[in-house]
This record gives C-alpha cells, sequence and structure tokens, in this order.
C-alpha cells in the first residue's frame, strides 16, 4: 500500500512539473502554465431552419478561478472574447510582444489556422500567453456545420517575459 502510495505521489509531481516551466526576467520569476488537449477541445454552430446550436469554452489561462477569454459563436461566426484586463491578437513571427492588440475580442476566420496571443494587464506588468486554435467550415448531413478546435494554451505568470508562440 505504500509503494504505491509513493509512486501516485511522484507522478504527481511529475506531472505537475510537466504542465508549467519556471521562467526568470528583468529580476522576477514565474512560470509558463501549459496546457494541451487531446483531443482538441471543440465546439460546433450547427446552421438549420429549425435548429441552431451553439457552445461556449471557458478558458482560465491564468488558473485564478475565474474565466479569462471565452471562445463562443455569434450566430455563424467565430470569436473569442477576453475579461476586461484582457487582449487578443495574432502573430506570424512568433513574437508576441510586438503585435497589435485587440481589445478584447478576436473574430476567427474559417479554415484559418490561428496563432492568438494573449496579454493580460496586471499591477506588475503584462503577461503573455498564446492559443493554438482554428476554425472549419463543413457539413453534418443535411445543415451547414462550423466547428472551432483549440489545440493548446500557454499563460506566463512572469510580468513582461518576451513569451514566443509555441514557447511551453
Amino acid at each position: 500500500m505504500r509503494k504505491s502510495a509513493l509512486v501516485l505521489s511522484i507522478a504527481a509531481v511529475l506531472c505537475c512539473l510537466s504542465a508549467c516551466h519556471k521562467v526568470e526576467y528583468g529580476g522576477q520569476t514565474g512560470k509558463i502554465l501549459h496546457k494541451k488537449y487531446d483531443p482538441a477541445l471543440n465546439i460546433n454552430y450547427i446552421m438549420a431552419d429549425v435548429h441552431q446550436h451553439w457552445d461556449t469554452i471557458k478558458l482560465d489561462l491564468d488558473r485564478d478561478n475565474t474565466t479569462d477569454i471565452k471562445i463562443c459563436f455569434f450566430y455563424d461566426k467565430s470569436y473569442l472574447i477576453g475579461s476586461s484586463d484582457w487582449e487578443l491578437s495574432l502573430t506570424t513571427d512568433g513574437d508576441i510582444s510586438g503585435v497589435n492588440w485587440w481589445s478584447r475580442d478576436y473574430q476567427l476566420l474559417w479554415g484559418q489556422l490561428s496563432t492568438i496571443c494573449v496579454r493580460h494587464t496586471t499591477d506588475e506588468g503584462p503577461c503573455y500567453g498564446w492559443l493554438d486554435c482554428y476554425a472549419t467550415k463543413g457539413s453534418e448531413g443535411q445543415v451547414d456545420a462550423i466547428r472551432f478546435y483549440l489545440r493548446e494554451t500557454a499563460y506566463c505568470t512572469c510580468p513582461n517575459y518576451p513569451l514566443k508562440w509555441g514557447e511551453k
């Protein structure tokens, strides 16, 4: 019994260590909080005359038990919506700190692989993160459907850390 408890304790510690990576920047220390969804989280919007269905994904990137980013549909468009002190953007070169920020919402286009950047304004300075997601349009039976997929997220708790898209 003791042996299995010890093995479970060691496995739990290893899981925690693999889910976050310690970083230091500008005299401050923080962690990169990473989560991979396998299979990818997904929500659908089904377009039909009598039946319309859509869902919402709520993300807590900084793990403070509040919703930071919501992913949802407004009719036939998929959106990411940040809470009041969260901003969103895109990157093409992986540099999150040098992008142009939109305040709070971003519409995803169908078939576009989206390298979404997030910035959270804190008292100590901005903290950065990223989302690996995409949206597709297809059919489900006789009706059109839009599907949104979320594959990975990362968020760095160290203020001003120049996080790169894809860094874990």
